[in-house]
């Protein structure tokens, strides 16, 4: 969730909804998703994508 939000400057970390991470990790295992991925290593990766298509909205404080 860090390594998606800290992908896009300005964006609250907070905003990131550990419901999407942990539904999207959890579709993963049992689909069995990436499990033969390239050499390429990506911070943000799916649970990530996902996280940040579904931010929370922002605290007005």
């Amino acid at each position: 969730m860090v390594d998606a939000t800290d992908s896009q400057p300005g964006l609250d970390p907070d905003r990131a909804s550990f419901t999407t991470a942990l539904t999207t990790a959890r579709d993963q295992v049992v689909n069995a998703a990436g499990v033969i991925t390239d050499t390429v290593i990506d911070l943000v990766g799916g649970i990530g994508k996902r996280v940040l298509a579904n931010l929370l909205p922002a605290l007005a404080w």
